[in-house]
C-alpha cells in the first residue's frame, strides 16, 4: 500500500465516520451528494455481510463509477468505499469499462 492509497483510505474513513460533510464543504461539490450515496463500507467483508445475495463493488464517488472485484481499480482509487452493487446502481453509479 503506497502513501496515496493510505491518504485516500483516510479520506474515505473520515467521510464515513463523520457523516457531517456537506456538498458545499467538498472540492467536488457537484459530485458528492451524501443523500444520493449508497451505503458504504470500509471492507469488502462488511459490505458482503450487509448484502449477502448481492455483488460487492468498489464505489468511486469522484468518478461516479463502480468497480467489480476483477477490475484493476477495485479498492484502489483515491476516493471510494465498498458497496452493494444494487445499492450503488440505484444511487447513479455506473459500471466502469
Amino acid at each position: 500500500m503506497n502513501k496515496s492509497m493510505i491518504a485516500g483510505l483516510c479520506a474515505t474513513v473520515a467521510v464515513l465516520v463523520s457523516g457531517a460533510a456537506s456538498a458545499a464543504d467538498t472540492p467536488h461539490a457537484k459530485l458528492y451528494q451524501p443523500e444520493a450515496m449508497p451505503s458504504l463500507y470500509i471492507t469488502a467483508a462488511k459490505a458482503q455481510a450487509a448484502c449477502p445475495s448481492d455483488q460487492v463493488v468498489w464505489a468511486n464517488w469522484s468518478a461516479g463509477t463502480e468497480h467489480l472485484p476483477t477490475d484493476k481499480y477495485y479498492g484502489r482509487t483515491k476516493v471510494g468505499a465498498y458497496a452493494c452493487e444494487a445499492d450503488a446502481t440505484r444511487s447513479g453509479f455506473v459500471l466502469s469499462n
